[in-house]
């Protein structure tokens, strides 16, 4: 305390100076931060880690290492491709090809070659969808779960409508389009009134059908609607020539099997592969749709 001759008493309070008293808590937070070892060492801990790890990514970018198991899945894939195991020289090859393949990829992604890139996103997106349907491996459905599901799809395994044929072909190849339909009239007319008819040529295929049905006749003879119309030909009859994939045919349907519905003993192994794939099916899409809630979309216009 000291004297005030202007007080009353002529004694005042002494009043503490804060600053000097307390001159730590005035300095600010960040320059105490730093002055601490601990935030020396932080510091230090972070640049070590930093540059390890530039290093280290460098380095892994370029060494490329081929294990054994990289070489056994070369001369694999090269003896189911051609029969034979590869030769020596042929081995080197394709390892330097797998080398300077992989050489090519670091670069190109170390370039961003990657991004944006349609084929490229498109590719990584089926190679994603592939590797999710591996993931539902395929369950065996009990004897009530194929009793259900062929009482619910019944017409999934109906015997289809089939039909046996034989047949006189000309081929547009040997003699023109327009000669070999030509001939192919004068033989339906002739066969028609039970006359002599033109020798045809050597069909590629079978000479007599039998029991096809129409998508398979369609495979069968090049899918032009050939199948429909030996569908729709007379039974016991000679046709009028109709052109297949491979040229004109006069036939005559020999037996005409209708559609019918099959047992579900006969339609097991059916039933049970129907059965697999729809579950499969059903499994994919349920891991797509807790894929697709993880996801915010937002569309353009949308508030």
């Amino acid at each position: 305390m000291y004297r005030d001759p202007l007080s009353d008493n002529g004694w005042d309070s002494v009043t503490p100076n804060r600053d000097a008293a307390t001159p730590a808590l005035r300095r600010p937070l960040l320059a105490r931060i730093l002055r601490e070892p601990l935030t020396h060492f932080v510091a230090i801990g972070i640049a070590i880690f930093g540059i390890s790890h530039v290093i280290e990514e460098r380095q892994s970018r370029y060494n490329i290492a081929v294990s054994d198991a990289d070489l056994t899945r070369i001369a694999n894939t090269y003896t189911q491709q051609y029969g034979a195991p590869p030769s020596l020289q042929q081995m080197r090859t394709m390892v330097d090809n797998q080398v300077r393949e992989e050489i090519y990829l670091r670069e190109g992604l170390a370039l961003g070659l990657d991004k944006n890139d349609e084929i490229v996103r498109r590719r990584i997106a089926q190679k994603f969808d592939f590797l999710q349907q591996d993931q539902a491996a395929p369950r065996e459905p009990s004897e009530a779960q194929l009793r259900a599901w062929y009482d619910g799809n019944r017409a999934r395994f109906t015997e289809p409508a089939r039909r046996s044929f034989e047949q006189r072909f000309y081929s547009p190849d040997q003699r023109g389009d327009a000669a070999a339909k030509a001939l192919a009239t004068s033989a339906a007319n002739g066969l028609g009134s039970g006359q002599t008819a033109p020798s045809g040529d050597s069909f590629p295929g079978p000479g007599t059908v039998v029991a096809l049905a129409a998508d398979e006749v369609e495979r069968v003879f090049g899918g032009t609607g050939f199948g429909a119309a030996v569908f729709a030909a007379p039974v016991r009859q000679w046709s009028q020539p109709l052109r297949s994939g491979f040229g004109w045919h006069v036939i005559r349907v020999t037996e005409a099997r209708p559609a019918h519905p099959r047992s579900f003993d006969e339609a097991r192994d059916d039933v049970r592969r129907d059965w697999i794939e729809a579950d499969r099916r059903k499994r994919n899409d349920a891991v797509w749709q807790t894929l697709r809630a993880r996801y915010a979309v937002t569309l353009p216009g949308a508030q």
